[in-house]
């Protein structure tokens, strides 16, 4: 079962979400994000020890510093991603670009060149922002849109929302307004002017 799965409103399946169900959603995805992340890190921790353990042959001094740099090298990463993660902002996008990204090969193949998609941010309170896009959201926003993120969410959304299309900011996928839950992931679709406030309010 997804995270988003797991938070989905009986009601979801039918209808968007009311402004109360929206907030209480919110408040549930944030508190169960915080201790999927965690865990995650808790659970993955014996799991590098394993790996060490197994490279080395025996338990040492050797290991023992390997586990703790690596250990503290994972904290670091969960935490800043957990902190992007739980910052709630709105701007406009000001640049929607393609960023080459090299990609190591396996069987001594030179390194493969990718486009990755790419939108900046600058966020009302003047600070540019540079998030990673999936090509359906590189299609959706558009320069000089206005959008918002709310904290616990991964991904941004349009201030005036699209007619067509919207962002489930659970996953990431697009989906018809008005469908009740992101067919994607099955996160529910909140109302989208309660998201607005909040992120204005944040």
């Amino acid at each position: 079962m997804t995270q988003s799965t797991a938070h989905r409103h009986p009601n979801a399946a039918s209808a968007p979400l009311t402004p109360q169900q929206t907030e209480e959603w919110l408040r549930t995805y944030r508190r169960h994000s915080r201790i999927y992340a965690w865990g995650f890190f808790a659970v993955i921790l014996p799991v590098i020890l394993g790996v060490i353990w197994w490279e080395m042959g025996e338990i040492n001094e050797d290991v023992l510093y390997s586990f703790g740099f690596a250990a503290v090298v994972t904290f670091f990463l969960a935490l800043r991603a957990r902190k992007g993660s739980e910052k709630s902002w709105s701007g406009v996008v000001e640049d929607l670009f393609m960023k080459k990204v090299r990609r190591r090969r396996d069987g001594g193949l030179p390194d493969e060149v990718v486009l990755r998609p790419r939108a900046r941010i600058r966020t009302d309170r003047g600070k540019t922002i540079t998030l990673p896009m999936t090509e359906d959201l590189f299609d959706y926003f558009e320069l000089g849109d206005r959008v918002f993120k709310i904290a616990g969410m991964e991904w941004p959304e349009k201030v005036s929302l699209d007619q067509q299309k919207r962002v489930c900011m659970a996953c990431g996928g697009l989906y018809t307004p008005g469908a009740g839950s992101c067919p994607r992931c099955g996160a529910p679709e909140p109302d989208h002017a309660t998201l607005v406030r909040l992120a204005a309010a944040s």
